[in-house]
């Protein structure tokens, strides 16, 4: 937050530099009758009013972009013990000897999942990649599915 706010103050301070009422610069503006762009409402010229726009533009730039950025789960997608079976890629199970690739890939394959009794109760495992799952059971949780995770479950665009 603070390095938002010097940047504020640092571009209202360059823009109030080449300001025609600064001390400095008043001696180098000359105003003619013949050559003034000035608007009658008012007595506001052009200039100042298109000064005023930018640095409104300027000062609400930062308000559009607080939007959030991180995915609450991201530990569950492969940082941490616990891995969401939902969201998590395929070769995250590499950590875990005996699921990668064959369960891993049921696993991505066939869900989302509600919980692990449900991945259990599937049929497309055999009673032996069952007995894995078991091992690892307290590893694996299922997350509500999120989209952008989802896509990505096979092929995360890591190639080595």
């Amino acid at each position: 937050m603070l390095s938002k706010s010097a940047i504020v103050l640092a571009i209202a301070g360059t823009a109030a530099a080449f300001s025609p009422s600064t001390p400095a610069l008043s001696g180098l503006t000359h105003r003619s009758s013949a050559c003034s762009m000035t608007m009658q409402a008012d007595g506001v010229s052009r200039r100042d009013a298109l000064a005023a726009a930018a640095g409104a533009a300027i000062v609400a730039a930062p308000l559009g972009a607080s939007a959030t950025v991180e995915y609450a789960n991201v530990p569950f997608l492969g940082g941490s013990d616990v891995v969401d079976v939902n969201n998590a890629n395929v070769r995250v199970y590499t950590r875990f000897p005996g699921m990668y690739p064959t369960v891993a890939g049921k696993l991505v394959k066939y869900g989302p999942y509600t919980s692990f009794d449900d991945i259990i109760s599937r049929k497309q495992f055999t009673s032996a990649e069952k007995e894995v799952l078991k091992k690892y059971q307290k590893n694996l949780t299922a997350l509500e599915p999120a989209p952008e995770y989802v896509i990505d479950n096979y092929n995360n665009g890591l190639y080595r």
